[in-house]
């Protein structure tokens, strides 16, 4: 193994080359490429390799080159210590190791450019702390001047921003999951809607009334009242009878005379549909009758 190197006398950006060559019989393709170790001041490339080899008798031979090439950034002395390359000769069955030479470096400062910059610290480490353009900026050594004053963080306006929102959510969720409870429960829906139900209807027929439309009239009572009657007692209309109307009346406290009053309008209007013309003021009759009865449930329920 030889060694070479381009020039010892340089200037800062100015290239540096060392050429290895590694010779002899074996596969030099294979071996690895003995590391040399630059200054920290330099930039370094990856090495160029060429191989020359041929395949005879003997076997494979040729010379392996290696160059390694820098830049220096920063004048001074430099050194380049010693490679080692380590193999397993066959012949005497041994490990053997060879180095190349070390070489003394002397850089000079170049053209006036990146690296121009003089050390500006001296340190008791093997390199000289630099400054590297303007990219780093030395340590301040006087006091920072720091605001002082005061501060909203921490304050109990700052504490609202935060137990507002929170409370204002609970509440929210408190409200939304009420409402769906009670949008799930639809016989408690139907039987709260139940009153305003039947006063559209019961307006319906309070128009019909005015207008004298007798069948129009009793027609609109009737599923005023049964209409009401299905949603408080929650019972589907196709299954109202007078007798299971009477009978759950009952369980919600209805009077005897409420009970009846119920059961008078409904075969009131009932006849009143298949008999001939009645009188306005029987239709009158019927229609306070509705409303008075409707009302009564209404305060009933809510004892």
């Amino acid at each position: 193994m030889t060694s070479s190197i381009t020039s010892t006398q340089l200037k800062t950006n100015d290239a540096v080359t060392i050429k290895i060559d590694i010779s002899g019989n074996g596969n030099l393709k294979l071996i690895k490429n003995p590391a040399i170790t630059f200054p920290n001041d330099f930039d370094v490339m990856d090495p160029e390799v060429t191989n020359n080899t041929k395949v005879s008798q003997s076997g494979v031979t040729g010379t392996k080159t290696i160059k390694y090439n820098a830049i220096p950034r920063y004048a001074g002395d430099f050194t380049i210590p010693k490679a080692e390359f380590s193999y397993f000769d066959v012949k005497s069955g041994t490990y053997k190791t060879l180095t190349t030479d070390e070489y003394q470096l002397h850089v000079v400062q170049g053209a006036t450019g990146a690296g121009s910059a003089m050390p500006i610290v001296n340190a008791t480490n093997k390199e000289d702390i630099r400054f590297l353009g303007k990219d780093i900026r030395y340590i301040k050594t006087v006091a920072a001047n720091f605001h002082k004053g005061d501060f909203f963080f921490g304050t109990f306006g700052y504490l609202l921003f935060y137990i507002v929102p929170v409370l204002l959510f609970l509440l929210l969720f408190w409200v939304y999951r009420k409402q769906v409870a009670q949008n799930a429960n639809i016989a408690l829906m139907r039987t709260k809607k139940a009153n305003k139900v039947a006063s559209k209807r019961l307006k319906t027929a309070d128009k019909y009334l005015k207008e004298n439309k007798t069948e129009l009239f009793y027609d609109e009572t009737l599923k005023a009242v049964w209409g009401y009657l299905s949603d408080k007692l929650n019972i589907p209309v196709s299954a109202l009878t007078k007798d299971n109307v009477d009978a759950n009346l009952v369980k919600y406290g209805a009077s005897e005379s409420l009970i009846q009053d119920f059961r008078n309008i409904l075969d009131t209007a009932e006849f009143a549909r298949f008999a001939p013309a009645q009188e306005s003021g029987t239709m009158n009759e019927l229609y306070d009758a509705t409303v008075q009865a409707i009302d009564k449930m209404e305060n009933t329920i809510k004892k």
